[in-house]
Parts: structure tokens; sequence; C-alpha cells
């Protein structure tokens, strides 16, 4: 499935939010959106999601799920989101409880992504049991259950410490290399959206707009220090807007 985001602003009251957004994520491909604090990147990916209305414009998703496709997007957010009196397995459970799926068939799935999330020993454990990186991992287990077109993921690495986001990037990348699903991965982190985006999308300040897109040609797994150029210019971009925006922020 692929999307296609058409002239979309946004407005909170008198405020413009986002403003006339143009995007295509293609299917297969993670476009990594990067701009400064309050520029509305995460708006953005709410109205990709249906979680809110643009004022104007239209979001598009063309193309048809695979039929074992229980919920065509799906969110991952950077606060874990378990419940706490579930457990691993129980929490993954939640999402497939309501399609009518045989007992059988729910516990081939959670095996499914128990295993390739690594969460197999862990599936009886309480989330107040786990790390952050393990609770975070479960919740990309719980996304992956119900086999989503599209993963919509907001900062999702960001709650971590540096060491925990990097094993789990390297596991999203070698989880994209098996299963090339779309997404669109929201991230004020360079190096992250350089080593994990295929695009990526540099915004401007509020009102957000598209500045410019940067199209990264290699393989995920392919990349090396070269990236060091891309990050560079990908800050040079954005330094001057971080700056102006934390003042604005500073001074509402």
């Amino acid at each position: 499935m692929e999307l296609a985001v058409k002239n979309v602003s946004k407005t909170y009251g008198n405020l413009l939010v986002l403003n006339k957004i143009n995007l295509k994520i293609d299917e297969g491909q993670i476009v990594c959106v990067i701009g400064p604090s309050g520029c509305g990147k995460s708006t953005l990916l709410r109205l990709i999601g249906g979680l809110e209305n643009p004022d104007t414009g239209s979001i598009e998703a063309r193309g048809i799920p695979p039929s074992d496709c229980l919920n065509p997007l799906t969110f991952i957010f950077q606060d874990f989101s378990l419940l706490p009196w579930r457990t691993v397995e129980k929490n993954i459970s939640l999402v497939l409880e309501d399609h009518g799926l045989s007992t059988s068939n729910r516990n081939e799935i959670i095996r499914s992504v128990l295993r390739r999330t690594k969460l197999t020993e862990f599936s009886d454990r309480w989330p107040r049991e786990l790390s952050g990186g393990m609770k975070q991992r479960v919740g990309i287990a719980r996304a992956l259950a119900v086999n989503p077109s599209v993963l919509l993921m907001d900062e999702p690495l960001s709650a971590l410490d540096s060491q925990t986001s990097e094993i789990l990037l390297v596991d999203l990348i070698e989880l994209w290399e098996k299963q090339r699903f779309t997404s669109v991965y929201i991230t004020h982190n360079l190096s992250e959206a350089i080593r994990i985006g295929h695009k990526i999308v540099v915004m401007s300040r509020r009102p957000g707009e598209i500045r410019e897109t940067v199209n990264i040609d290699s393989e995920i797994m392919d990349r090396e220090i070269r990236n060091i150029e891309l990050e560079e210019h990908l800050w040079n971009l954005l330094r001057d807007e971080a700056m102006a925006a934390e003042w604005e922020l500073e001074n509402e």
C-alpha cells in the first residue's frame, strides 16, 4: 500500500500548524520526517493515520492490503502503551481479540511475532519486569501482529538510552529486510533517519512546510560512513530553523 498526502493543511484555533503538505510514501519504503520542535511532525502522522482530519487537502491510501492484514494503518508510539496487568503475550494478544480469529490462529501469530522480535523467552513477563527497550520491543511486536500495510512510528526510540536505541534500530532494519513494510517514521535524530530511511522529509518551523526531500538510493543495510556528509547537509538545513523554533516556543 502507498500513501499520497495532497496539499494538506491543519489549524488549531488561530494557529496554523501545517501548511500545504504534499508527500508520497511508496509501497515498501520508509519515509523519515525530521524538523524542529513544534513543526507539526506528530500532527502530520496523526492525520495520515486518521486520528485527526485535515482542514484542507486529502490523504489517500492506494492499493489493497494483503488478505491477512487486520489493521492497514498501525501506530508505534514512544511511550510503549503496555497494559501493566497483562503479560507480554497477553499485551500482544489484545490487538487480535476482536478479529474473530480462532485460538490456534491467534497463538500462531503471537508465536511468530515473539520470534521475529526476539521476545519468545519473555512471553510470560509482566511490563514491570521489562526494561524500556524490551517494552518498546513488545510495542513493535504488537504492531506487527496485525500485519499492517503501513507502520506509523512516532519517535519510537527517543525514550531509550543510546545503546538500547542502537540495538532496536538494527532490529527494525532487519525486520524491514525480511518483510518490506511501508512506514512513516518521525524522529529528531538525524543519524537515525539516515540509517533507516529511504527518503528524508525536512520540515520548516511552524507553520510546518516541506523544506526539502532527500532521497537515499542505497539499500538500508549497505550504507557506510559517507552518510556523514548527508547528516551535515541535513543539519545545515535544520540548524537555523531549530534555533528559531526553540526561541518561539520559549516565548509563547
